[in-house]
């Protein structure tokens, strides 16, 4: 896709704007489906949910590889003067750097060897944290931009849906080992 853009676009900054916006379109769909993977067969374990589930991983690293072509995008843009182009940018823009280390992080450890040398427990809080920074990420600069497009109520809904199907996940397991508690404790007794 980005090497169709800078065919069409030539060595433009055109070119770069187009793979930025492209780039942040396919990330976010290669997201949205690793995100919810696993609460969607909590929710509802459907021969379609449990594939995905079983994609998540590979979901991901198509999210990482498609975020560092948006990375990439970016350093085009600024290239003329990245000094200006960083003077110019606001504070928060420190999310989307940890956002990327994390991603960076996340993908790495991603690679069976790697994972195998980490502890279950670290490897699942570095996930748990990327995704839900990226899902920040992301949330935070749709819903800003709906200001200047209603275009981007679209992505900012997607990103409500699937916090919503994690909380839904989250709340009815709870539901369940609360109850799995109670009972212990009522046949304990």
């Amino acid at each position: 896709m980005c090497a169709l853009l800078v065919i069409v676009y030539g060595h433009e900054p055109a070119a770069a704007h187009a793979i930025v916006r492209w780039t942040a379109r396919t990330s976010l769909v290669f997201f949205a489906l690793a995100y919810v993977a696993r609460p969607l067969v909590q929710l509802r374990p459907t021969r379609t949910a449990r594939g995905i589930l079983a994609r998540r991983k590979w979901l991901g690293l198509c999210f990482a590889s498609s975020h560092l072509a948006h990375l990439f995008g970016i350093v085009a843009i600024a290239w003329p003067d990245p000094a200006a182009f960083v003077r110019a940018l606001d504070p928060t823009i420190l999310i989307a750097v940890v956002t990327y280390l994390l991603l960076f992080a996340m993908a790495v450890t991603s690679i069976e060897k790697v994972k195998r040398k980490l502890p279950r427990a670290a490897w699942k809080r570095l996930h748990r944290a990327g995704m839900h920074l990226a899902w920040l990420s992301f949330a935070g600069t749709y819903a800003t931009a709906i200001g200047a497009s209603a275009f981007y109520l679209i992505p900012t809904a997607v990103l409500l849906g699937i916090a919503g199907v994690r909380a839904a996940a989250w709340l009815r397991a709870r539901r369940i080992a609360t109850a799995h508690s109670n009972h212990n404790q009522a046949h304990s007794a």
